[in-house]
């Protein structure tokens, strides 16, 4: 095994580095989902007509912002992927003798691929289960963690990772407390306005 690595050159040994490690946290990603933890965009699809000027959402929020994202492109998860691939691709290339520039070239292409093949892929989840049967009501009084910062005094609509109806889920939210809640901030959800936008505060 020494003698094998000894006999790699340093541009070999870089997408080694990289593969390996993210591999590894990609592995952690996939057995956490599956367990309910990591979960998919499962993001709550519909309009809020009514979101703006409502006394708690800002009137002069983005649209956008109060429906939440929907193809999310640059996202930790893809970020992951994209460096398990580039890594992965980067070694398959230099095995086949590509030179230094189409071994990155090709490295790169394939990890962007991987990106747009996850995103699409949740982006249809998402939207099935958008269609499925979500009580966002059920979301009451539940424990989440804020995935996309969520500002002080409804500053913006961020978003929260919460199990409903046994079903982790990226939903949106906002806070009426007078500190941010940054990523990874433990939460209550306290109310719903505006249809789907949940309400939370920092859980003491």
């Amino acid at each position: 095994m020494h003698d094998w690595w000894d006999a790699l050159s340093t541009f070999e040994k870089v997408f080694w580095y990289i593969a390996i490690p993210f591999s590894v946290i990609l592995l952690i990603q996939i057995v956490l989902t599956f367990v309910g933890i990591g979960g998919a965009s499962a993001d709550i699809g519909e309009d809020f007509p009514d979101a703006p000027g409502d006394g708690l959402i800002p009137e002069d929020l983005d649209a956008a912002a109060v429906t939440g994202p929907g193809f999310s492109f640059f996202t930790f998860r893809n970020f992951v992927a994209f460096f398990t691939v580039f890594g992965w691709a980067g070694i398959v290339g230099i095995k086949y003798g590509f030179s230094d520039v189409m071994v990155v070239v090709f490295a790169i292409l394939c990890g962007l691929l991987i990106m747009l093949i996850i995103s699409t892929l949740f982006y249809f989840i998402s939207r099935l289960t958008d269609s499925g049967n979500l009580d966002i009501r059920n979301a009451l009084n539940k424990i989440g963690k804020v995935y996309l910062p969520v500002k002080a005094n409804s500053g913006n609509v961020g978003r929260i990772q919460i199990t409903v109806q046994d079903s982790s889920r990226e939903l949106p939210a906002i806070t009426q407390g007078e500190q941010d809640l940054p990523t990874g901030t433990v939460v209550k959800v306290t109310g719903i306005v505006s249809g789907n936008i949940l309400v939370v505060e920092k859980l003491s």
